[in-house]
């Protein structure tokens, strides 16, 4: 049954041209696939179809300017070889090049997204075809078979020595009014024959037995002989076909599950059919009167239209009652009950839709709704999923949507959420606390946390059956950004955990109060709850290694040797490692680090440095002149006692006053008394400088006795001392070798 109706109108918007105002084309590399974002000044209508070599985007009111200046700043060009504007017709176009397909849609109005993703398309993607409705070849990377040209048969009348044209099937089909085209075979004496009908029938018929694996097309060595003038004919296989079905034209075939069972036909789904436009409380009492006849025996018709009817509302428990109160054979009775457990969200006992989100029809939209699994485990038709949740009644798009979203988004399939978005709020009057609650969760996975936050907080700030849930999110959120949780949010969340006990809500509900606790800064309940979380413990240990106390930190991370790491703070090891390092705990830190999936080189030296083995440090740092590394690597040249090289490191930084400090440790007076500062030179000549021999006199003086030399020497000692002083109170000892 129907929970909440809250219709909401967020806005209707109108796509208005705007001449000769640039759009602006951003970028961004990920692993699986390569976005292009294109800015428009405002609301656009946009059209995105195949080329020969890739992509284009156009707007069907005009052409536009592009700023591609910042386009490959962030990625390569394996996935996108080159982007460029049409200057005739102002659309955008993209050459791929790799074995990719192109995904877009509209992030916001006026903002549109392509990604470039690898593999092949979807299948019976519209973005695959050509925006002018001709035929378009495959990409350049993926060449396709063609069929070699047959010879022409020469009519009788002509003489054989003549040249005989030779008849391009495929070639007319693509162009039909070429002057140069060779004489058509419809032209014959007897009269016109329409061969037109039959080269189109042969190419798609042959384009689908390929595509499915029966009809297999190569090009075989050339035959003997001179048929066909040494031309090679094309030799067609028809493989085995165990499922094929031969079937009259324009007759449809029944879609078939993966097991090969058959698909409930879009007609047994028809929710839209199973109401009228008159008001709903018009029907109710037609439906209900008419529910037995004679002797109150109850009439199927009228059952089935009861059922159909409360279903159409979404009442999913009254169309059980229905059926339970008035039982007669109903075909489809367990499409029914399946419909009415999914819609009153409970678990489906005996599910109708197992097996059928591969099917072309509504099917496929309730069997992801029965079992979120699906979506995980195997192929989905996205495209009649969105198909039938569009043409649902307004009532069940909000309904079902948020539930569709989430299973979506938890699958990283951002485009096909984006699309359910835009049917939810189509004809929406006013939002309501799900809508906003499923909005957060598209603004979460497209790189907005703080709008999602803000409508996350709008909805938990109020009294209503959505705040739990909304504060349940909003908790998450923050927990696994590294961001902090008040008490009173922590307190209310208790609160609505304990309520949920029990129920299916339980295990989501003690998962945030595990992370609340973490993210307020109790790390004893959090870590007390991890037993019976197990899943919370990858966000714990992040929480623990960015915001944590040093207390908390050591009560946790500290281990003894006996202990094990746990291998659910593998993504934080490294964190872990680097404040343990800081805390002086060097062998706790060589732990923790090697438990990190990619241990950096630095982190690695920076431990070894610590540990007293300066040698290990440097061979970790390799040739790396980065400036993070430059203090590490000065470190163990000087517990190393390698002062020459330490001199050459500080003057290849250009860091003078250290390089001749270590000099004067190395009392290479000589070099200080030539190259060295002015107050080095000085000391270092005094010290290296000629002392006078007593026993001798100066030319200057010859007659000067022992008191006079011993006066010259205490005058040098103290031009001595005084440059001594002097340079010991203008060098500092460098701040990273006292560390």
């Amino acid at each position: 049954m129907i929970r909440r109706f809250a219709y909401a109108l967020l806005a209707v918007l109108v796509a208005v041209p705007a001449f000769g105002q640039t759009a602006k084309v951003s970028s961004g590399d990920h692993a699986e696939f390569t976005r292009i974002v294109v800015e428009y000044p405002g609301p656009v209508d946009w059209q995105v179809g195949r080329t020969t070599d890739g992509y284009e985007l156009r707007l069907p009111d005009g052409p536009r300017a592009y700023d591609l200046s910042k386009v490959f700043d962030l990625i390569g060009k394996n996935r996108l070889a080159a982007i460029w504007a049409d200057p005739e017709q102002g659309s955008l176009h993209l050459s791929i090049a790799c074995s990719c397909f192109a995904i877009p849609f509209e992030f916001r109005p006026g903002i549109v997204v392509i990604d470039i993703r690898n593999g092949s398309p979807p299948k019976g993607s519209s973005f695959e075809l050509p925006l002018d409705g001709g035929a378009v070849t495959e990409l350049a990377a993926r060449p396709i078979m063609r069929p070699m040209k047959r010879p022409f048969a020469s009519p009788p009348q002509i003489a054989p020595a003549l040249p005989r044209p030779v008849y391009d099937w495929t070639a007319r089909i693509m162009d039909g009014n070429r002057s140069d085209a060779p004489p058509s075979l419809a032209v014959q004496e007897a009269g016109q024959l329409a061969l037109q009908p039959l080269r189109q029938s042969l190419i798609e018929e042959l384009s689908r037995g390929a595509s499915q694996g029966i009809v297999d097309m190569a090009k075989p060595a050339a035959p003997s002989g001179n048929m066909g003038e040494g031309n090679p004919s094309v030799a067609v296989r028809v493989g085995d076909a165990p499922n094929l079905v031969i079937r009259q034209r324009g007759e449809e075939g029944a879609p078939l599950t993966a097991k090969g069972a058959a698909c409930i036909p879009d007609e047994k789904l028809d929710l839209v059919a199973w109401a009228t436009d008159s008001p709903f409380s018009s029907q109710f009492g037609p439906i209900i009167s008419a529910l037995t006849g004679e002797f109150d025996v109850p009439m199927p018709q009228a059952v089935q239209n009861a059922a159909q009817f409360y279903l159409h509302l979404g009442f999913g428990a009254e169309a059980r009652a229905i059926l339970r109160a008035f039982p007669t054979e109903q075909e489809d009775a367990a499409i029914w009950q399946s419909m009415a457990r999914i819609l009153d969200d409970e678990p489906d006992t005996d599910p109708a839709f197992a097996g059928m989100a591969a099917c072309d029809t509504a099917a496929a939209l309730w069997a992801v709704l029965a079992d979120p699994e699906v979506l995980a485990v195997g192929q989905v038709e996205k495209a009649a999923i969105l198909r039938t949740f569009s043409a649902l009644p307004g009532h069940l798009r909000r309904q079902l949507g948020p539930i569709l979203v989430d299973r979506f988004l938890a699958m990283q399939d951002f485009a096909t959420a984006i699309s359910l978005r835009d049917a939810v709020l189509r004809g929406l009057s006013e939002p309501g606390p799900e809508i906003d609650m499923m909005l957060a969760a598209i603004e979460r996975a497209g790189g907005s946390p703080g709008a999602s936050e803000a409508l996350l907080e709008s909805v938990a700030s109020t009294s209503g059956p959505d705040t739990p849930d909304a504060l349940m999110a909003l908790v998450v959120q923050r927990a696994e950004l590294g961001q902090e949780v008040t008490f009173q949010q922590v307190q209310s969340l208790e609160v609505y955990a304990k309520e949920r006990e029990g129920t299916a809500d339980e295990a989501k509900f003690d998962h945030a109060l595990t992370l609340a606790y973490a993210a307020s800064g109790d790390f004893a309940s959090a870590f007390g709850k991890l037993e019976g979380d197990p899943e919370s413990a990858p966000i714990l240990w992040k929480i623990l290694a960015i915001s944590a106390p040093d207390s908390a930190l050591l009560d946790y991370a500290v281990l003894a040797n006996s202990q094990l790491l746990p291998p659910s703070a593998k993504g934080s090891a490294a964190l872990i490692a680097t404040r343990l390092l800081d805390l002086g705990l060097s062998g706790q830190a060589a732990r923790w680090l090697s438990l990190a999936e990619a241990p950096a080189p630095l982190l690695a030296a920076r431990i070894q440095l610590a540990e007293g083995q300066p040698q290990d440090a440097l061979a970790l740092l390799g040739g790396d002149q980065s400036p993070s590394a430059f203090p590490i690597r000065a470190t163990a040249l000087r517990d190393l006692g390698d002062d020459r090289a330490l001199a050459g490191l500080f003057a290849e930084a250009g860091m003078t006053e250290e390089q001749w400090a270590t000099i004067s440790r190395m009392q290479d007076w000589s070099a200080l008394a030539s190259s060295g500062p002015d107050g080095w030179k000085q000391a270092a000549q005094s010290l290296i400088g000629p002392f006078p021999d007593p026993n001798e006199t100066t030319p200057e003086d010859p007659t000067a006795g022992p008191l006079a030399q011993s006066e010259a020497l205490l005058a040098n000692s103290q031009v001595t001392r005084d440059a001594i002083t002097t340079l010991l109170n203008s060098v500092d000892t460098p701040n990273f070798l006292t560390q």
